[in-house]
């Protein structure tokens, strides 16, 4: 243990402290009247005037910001991660949540002598929770997520084991033994559930695209399973809105049957389609729940279009033409030198642009033409062209240098909602190169990405959206977006979060003009079970002046035809509606409202993707558990012996304490012990003073 004081000063202050403390203690005890009151008792005449030199050279230190340092060590018990399974399936097979969190409690204390331990709950994803807020009504199971979650919440922690209780089903993610593989504690698993083979006749899977185009085909594949059913005649109907696509007959000639089958279906409706897949049921099934899958499609007139313009080949537009198309609804091509105005285009993406007046024609071209720009400034922009656009946004250049520019969420972005898993991502994508300037002719809500120098925020736009008069204009400060994509893959194995955010902008700014007066639309078209659908609305004049704080009706008609009524509610000129706990299926909606006598009207659709897949398969796996453990070095236990399971972790050896080096910084101030000091010093000498007299 090291204890070291220092301080924002020179050391030479300290003598002044000292100083200043003997001059106020001589003044007070030597040169004023009242040390006569001391003249007869010697002890008194010398210890009250050391107390005051004490106290004020205290006092005058403490001016100095004094900070210590502590150095020691502390010793850090290995930590037991006990990762539980808050699914359906658990309880389904025969277990529950009390028998559950029973079990956890008898584990916490068993190892609570020796270990510390943290319980966290899976499903879809991995979370730290109190053994009282397990509910086992998970609508998935993703357990190689839950073990990449552990690796990454213990990463230089003394984690010396995990503990897994489950039923080893898992119906997302990929295969859980790929991430054990790389695992470097033991897993100890405990298994729970019934491993008996029922006989079942199930639809394992779809494989199905979520958008079709009106007149096209669109394919999807059924993935069938059954078992203990071996010489029955089973069958297959596909219905499309209600009409048989679709009929099979299939003889299951095995014990454990297994077949895939292709299916076309062809988009002829616009709008959401109902697709269900219907299997036969056989008395001896115990699970029938699995016999049905509905899924939807969503058909569309035809892709937007996305042209991505450029002088000379960049990464950028390889990185940018990968992400668009990532989203079914979107296509993108690439043009180098040769570029033609059309109306056709959603959106034309403007490459270091604005380098020659001959593109500042095509850019004004491509304004008249109502087509909507994403313009991102390069080496070769001339900020002189960029001014002489009829664009509001302008720029004033202050030197020819260039900053590299890291991107920083601006909260008072308005236009779509940025996922909290997003904002966090960015805060890890490395720096664009931006040029020194300054833009003007937009309003702070406009601005999606503030540009970060360092550690210094500024209020300069890194990237900004405007809703023109003519069409929609996108800015991006600067290059360099082709390193975000990989960034975004080494942080999170996706380029999800990438993306999420370069589509969202891609989709406000390819939203043709839109001249009417109502418009209420969800946030997707597509939710999963259990999620909160999120309707957002806009409501304007005859000048197209947003309206605040009025009134906007929904009628929402669910898939058996049922009505309910709600209302939006307002937030300055923004409308937002939430809907919780709707059940699985096709939703219709209109919304109403009035505005200087004249209703207006506007419609939409959505959808809730109900499909339980947690109860497609009840049966435990419970040599899925036992390869975990054995590759990791771990052992497995059933569900009814888990206190045997607690003593297996208490006799190995390799789960040791270890003693880690521990530093922290406080203020000297701050410490009680020293207030209670300076307290009892006054205290001290207003009691010898009153003692003898002198007050």
């Amino acid at each position: 243990m090291n204890w070291t004081i220092s301080i924002a000063h020179s050391w030479w202050y300290v003598v002044l402290c000292l100083l200043l403390g003997g001059v106020y203690a001589f003044a007070l005890y030597f040169r004023s009247k009242e040390v006569d009151s001391f003249q007869e008792q010697k002890l008194l005449r010398f210890s009250l005037p050391v107390l005051r030199f004490i106290l004020a050279s205290v006092l005058a230190f403490l001016l100095l910001g004094p900070i210590v340092k502590y150095i020691g060590f502390e010793t850090q018990k290995p930590i037991v991660a006990i990762l539980v399974d808050d699914s359906k399936s658990l309880v389904q097979s025969g277990n529950t949540t009390q028998q559950i969190s029973n079990a956890v409690r008898v584990l916490q204390s068993q190892l609570s002598r020796n270990y510390e331990f943290d319980i966290l709950a899976y499903s879809n994803i991995a979370q730290f929770v109190s053994v009282d807020k397990l509910t086992q009504t998970g609508n998935e199971t993703n357990l190689s997520q839950a073990l990449h979650y552990v690796q990454e919440q213990y990463v230089n922690q003394n984690l010396g084991a995990v503990v897994l209780i489950s039923d080893g089903i898992y119906n997302a993610g990929s295969n859980p033994q790929f991430v054990t593989d790389n695992f470097n504690v033991p897993i100890y698993t405990v298994g729970l559930g019934d491993t008996t083979v029922y006989a079942d006749w199930s639809v394992n899977n779809v494989s199905h695209n979520s958008i079709a185009y009106l007149g096209g085909d669109f394919p999807f594949r059924i993935e069938l399973k059954a078992n203990e059913l071996k010489d029955k005649q089973a069958t297959l109907q596909v219905l499309q809105n209600g009409a048989i696509v679709q009929q099979k007959n299939i003889l299951i000639d095995k014990e454990s049957f297994y077949v895939e089958l292709d299916v076309v279906a062809k988009a002829t409706k616009i709008g959401q389609n109902k697709i269900e897949v219907r299997l036969n049921r056989f008395e001896s099934e115990k699970n029938k729940v699995n016999n049905t899958y509905t899924f939807y499609v969503d058909v569309i007139d035809s892709k937007k279009k996305v042209a991505l313009w450029a002088a000379a080949p960049h990464p950028d537009l390889g990185m940018l033409k990968a992400t668009i198309q990532s989203n079914e609804n979107y296509e993108a091509t690439i043009s180098l030198g040769q570029f033609e105005v059309s109306k056709e285009y959603d959106l034309v993406v403007l490459h270091n642009w604005f380098a020659s007046q001959a593109e500042l024609s095509l850019y004004e071209k491509l304004r008249n033409n109502g087509v909507s720009t994403l313009f991102i400034a390069g080496n070769d922009f001339n900020a002189q062209l960029f001014n002489a656009g009829s664009q509001s946004i302008k720029y004033t250049a202050r030197g020819s240098g260039s900053n590299a520019v890291l991107p920083l969420i601006n909260g008072g972005f308005e236009y779509f909602e940025i996922e909290p898993e997003v904002v966090s991502s960015i805060k890890k994508w490395p720096p664009l190169r931006v040029s020194f300037g300054k833009y003007s002719g937009y309003r702070p809500s406009d601005v999606v990405l503030y540009q970060q120098i360092g550690t210094v925020s500024t209020q300069e736009p890194l990237a900004l959206l405007c809703d023109a008069p003519k069409a929609r204009i996108g800015l991006l400060a600067g290059t360099g977006l082709w390193q975000w994509r990989m960034a975004e893959y080494e942080q999170n194995e996706s380029h999800q979060n990438v993306n999420n955010l370069v589509n969202k902008m891609v989709q406000y700014l390819a939203v043709k003009e839109d001249k009417k007066l109502l418009k209420v639309y969800p946030t997707a078209k597509q939710y999963g079970v259990g999620e909160d659908v999120t309707l957002l609305g806009e409501l304007y004049n005859q000048s197209l002046d947003a309206i605040p704080s009025q009134e906007i009706n929904i009628d929402l008609k669910d898939e058996a035809g049922k009505w309910y009524k709600h209302s939006m509610s307002a937030s300055g000129s923004q409308y937002k509606l939430l809907l919780k706990n709707l059940a699985a299926g096709a939703y219709q909606f209109n919304a109403t409202s009035s505005v200087g006598g004249v209703k207006l009207v506007d419609k939409g659709y959505f959808t809730l993707l109900g499909q339980q897949k947690e109860l497609i398969n009840l049966t435990a796996d419970f040599n899925l558990l036992r390869t975990m453990a054995n590759t990791t070095g771990g052992s497995f236990a059933l569900f009814s012996d888990i206190t045997g399971l607690g003593n297996a972790l208490e006799q190995n050896n390799l789960l040791k304490s270890v003693i880690a080096e521990e530093s922290k910084l406080v203020d000297l101030i701050s410490m009680k012990w020293l207030f209670w000091l300076i307290f009892s010093l006054l205290g001290l000498e207003w009691f010898v003073r009153k003692w003898t007299g002198s007050y």
